[in-house]
């Protein structure tokens, strides 16, 4: 890795949905994929070329394809994707993580996949329970889902689940717990549904489960992945020894990542100056041209806000060394106060359980 450089993911963002989710605020299109995918896996190859500079001779710790519903894309586009990328160095023991929605998981198509080089899947799960993924607008059922993770079990898999859903109770959430924990899959991604501007959801008048039944949910589900062998590593990702998301924790230890695809974002280092920026979103305009928005350098108290955002979501703190970056005399300064209050670790950086338990009044120590 040249001098000085964080580590650097890749995320590829393919936008197609069949239905566009309620909850869901991400850049996708419902429009049919038409062979539409080849065309955008010719500008994404235009796009990483753009981007040799940005990249800077590094190698890929990771590659991300998520959107959007990848699976919804041919072989062969993806296969042009990776074409693409292989072009530039990657790591040895890269890890290449490919969402799908149950849908579209047949033995025949994951066995393709793996052939291009996929070695994770993440599967967009969410409920085990049929009137929850009604309430939620999924596209599919448990029945399907549990085809799904019967195909990708003896691979490395996320399931994705939520909780604080909608005529969701304690029983069905541990119901749903418990049918990941027997399906044997390695890594879980466990979300409180969270109501974003923007969304369908967000213009209607739902039922969500109150806050004192959302605590209990959360403790319902700590004491049962707790009992079956599973680390809380992050404020949503629980794993077993060893299965942890290479491609997460480098964000979260504020490494630097290329987003190519549309509404893409990306957060590059350079000469000590940290800039996030994106790829339009429009399907159309960005196979034309892959123009950059939303160009930002962070610094002052939105880099310490920043920091703080990835950094304490680590569950059991980091090590300033493992830090992508130096940190600010503002964040340490800042940083200190959490730990006179008792918020914040001493020997790491990191939250301790009570910071951790209430976060997010903990990174508003960083405003």
């Amino acid at each position: 890795m040249p001098q000085n450089k964080p580590p650097l993911s890749l995320y590829i963002h393919l936008p197609w949905c069949e239905v566009q989710c309620p909850y869901c605020d991400f850049s996708i299109t419902t429009n049919p994929v038409n062979e539409q995918d080849r065309e955008l896996s010719k500008a994404i190859a235009q796009d990483l070329e753009n981007s040799t500079d940005l990249i800077s001779g590094r190698k890929f710790s990771s590659i991300y394809f998520g959107g959007g519903t990848p699976s919804l894309a041919s072989i062969d586009a993806v296969k042009d994707i990776l074409d693409a990328v292989k072009k530039y160095p990657w790591d040895k023991e890269v890890e290449i993580t490919f969402e799908m929605n149950p849908r579209d998981v047949t033995s025949k198509k994951v066995a393709s996949l793996i052939a291009l080089g996929i070695n994770r899947f993440s599967l967009g799960l969410q409920s085990y329970d049929d009137k929850e993924l009604k309430a939620l607008g999924r596209n599919h059922d448990k029945a399907s889902g549990v085809n799904a993770v019967e195909i990708l079990k003896e691979i490395n898999l996320t399931v994705d689940l939520m909780y604080g859903i909608e005529l969701q109770t304690e029983a069905s959430l541990k119901q749903s717990l418990e049918e990941f924990i027997d399906s044997k899959a390695n890594h879980l991604s466990l979300y409180q549904l969270t109501i974003e501007p923007n969304t369908i959801f967000y213009k209607k008048e739902l039922k969500l489960p109150n806050e004192k039944n959302i605590e209990k949910m959360e403790r319902l589900a700590k004491n049962l992945l707790e009992q079956n062998g599973f680390h809380q590593y992050e404020v949503s990702s629980w794993c077993k020894p060893g299965f942890e998301s290479k491609h997460n924790v480098n964000y979260w230890q504020f490494g630097d990542f290329l987003g190519v695809g549309p509404g893409a974002h990306s957060k590059i280092t350079s000469d000590g100056e940290v800039s996030r920026f994106r790829k339009i979103k429009p399907l159309d305009g960005y196979i034309k041209q892959q123009t950059m928005a939303d160009h930002t350098i962070v610094k002052g108290d939105e880099l310490d806000m920043d920091l703080a955002m990835n950094l304490l979501r680590i569950k059991s703190g980091i090590k300033q060394d493992q830090i992508s970056t130096v940190l600010p005399e503002s964040f340490l300064k800042k940083y200190q106060i959490g730990v006179a209050e008792g918020l914040l670790l001493k020997n790491k950086v990191g939250a301790t359980e009570r910071g951790y338990q209430y976060l997010d009044e903990t990174i508003k120590l960083f405003f």
